[in-house]
């Protein structure tokens, strides 16, 4: 038809472009609270944390704190509590120290030992919690005392030999630079789990198993299986950590997880989890170890009593949960440009604020 035009598409306002995702740095609020420890620590408290003395202190004990906060943020994932980690740890040192009774030969039979009894553990503690429903800070209250019962009946009055094998001290011991190999080790295995949540498919159905089990058990994925999978999961990093830590320390005792109790939960709430459960943020829960581990070692160079670091970690869990809480539909403020915004920015602010809580 003369005169006619053809129709032509409407270009889409800016607003209504799809914007790029902003990228976002894993537990940005624990990053931050680490890098202010350090530089306080520096300028004010005169402690320089990057010496080789205090690395070498440092490294092996953040080392062993990020696996078993690793495995204790599976458990929270869950929306559960782990308070069996200190029995768990103590009954790995027994091991080594009775099976393995000093010799190198009978090393690889003690860890083959802790393996099973820690996939025991897990498998008891995912069944009675996800399959029966019980309560999980009184089911693991419950096994972890069953557990201390068991390690000193199987430890008995005496041991002939109190140390553990030469080949395991020296591992636990030995470092790259100033670096303790069990730091490395640590950073390893989480860069591994990061992986396996983010990409495989296994590892993103037990995210979504944790996140929302009602969801999931909808979508067909056996949540409950999944689940117990997280506790097996979680008790067998625990279990790394106790082997690593009765290396280090070469004359494991009764009390080798009692440490652990509280500064887990702390490290993992650091990160940003919630108690009510959610996804496993790695990067957070390494970076809340580190928190932890580093402020303790200020008050033991400051010449502060451990009843001080303590009170203060009471404090740092009671703050940690209060800003989880508060911050849970707050995200960092973050700009987000469009492919075809100007280098200064868009016209109107582009500073928007996400409902969850980061990742």
């Amino acid at each position: 038809m003369a005169g006619s035009t053809a129709p032509t598409a409407e270009r889409p306002t800016r607003s209504q472009q799809p914007r790029r995702p902003a990228f976002v740095l894993p537990g940005q609020g624990i990053l931050l609270a680490n890098i202010g420890l350090v530089l306080v620590s520096l300028v004010f408290l005169d402690v320089n944390l990057f010496s080789r003395v205090n690395l070498a202190t440092l490294t092996p004990v953040i080392g062993v704190m990020a696996l078993v906060a690793l495995g204790q943020a599976f458990v929270i994932g869950t929306g559960g509590i782990d308070l069996s980690i200190p029995s768990t740890i103590t009954l790995v040192g027994v091991i080594i120290l009775k099976s393995a009774a000093g010799s190198n030969d009978a090393l690889v039979k003690a860890l083959v030992m802790c393996l099973v009894a820690t996939i025991v553990i897990g498998l008891v503690n995912g069944f009675l919690v996800e399959v029966l429903r019980l309560n999980a800070l009184v089911v693991t209250l419950a096994t972890g005392q069953l557990i201390a019962g068991a390690t000193r009946m199987y430890r008995g009055q005496t041991l002939a030999i109190t140390r553990v094998p030469d080949k395991l001290s020296e591992i636990a011991r030995s470092s790259i630079g100033a670096i303790s190999i069990i730091l490395v080790i640590a950073v390893l295995v989480a860069v591994v789990l990061a992986l396996w949540l983010k990409f495989h498919t296994s590892g993103r159905r037990l995210s979504a198993s944790s996140v929302g089990r009602a969801a999931a058990e909808h979508s067909g994925l056996a949540a409950t299986r999944q689940r117990i999978t997280a506790w097996v999961t979680a008790t067998v990093l625990v279990g790394i950590g106790g082997v690593f830590l009765a290396g280090q320390i070469t004359t494991p005792d009764l009390t080798l997880g009692s440490p652990y109790l509280l500064t887990s939960v702390v490290a993992v709430v650091l990160g940003g989890a919630s108690i009510a459960g959610g996804r496993v943020r790695v990067a957070a829960t390494i970076l809340g170890a580190t928190f932890i581990v580093v402020l303790e070692q200020i008050f033991r160079v400051r010449g502060f009593s451990s009843g001080v670091s303590l009170v203060v970690e009471g404090l740092v869990l009671s703050v940690g949960l209060a800003a989880v809480a508060t911050t849970k539909n707050v995200r960092w403020l973050t700009v987000r440009r469009t492919p075809d915004e100007p280098p200064g920015g868009p016209s109107t602010p582009g500073v928007t604020s996400n409902k969850k809580s980061q990742e």
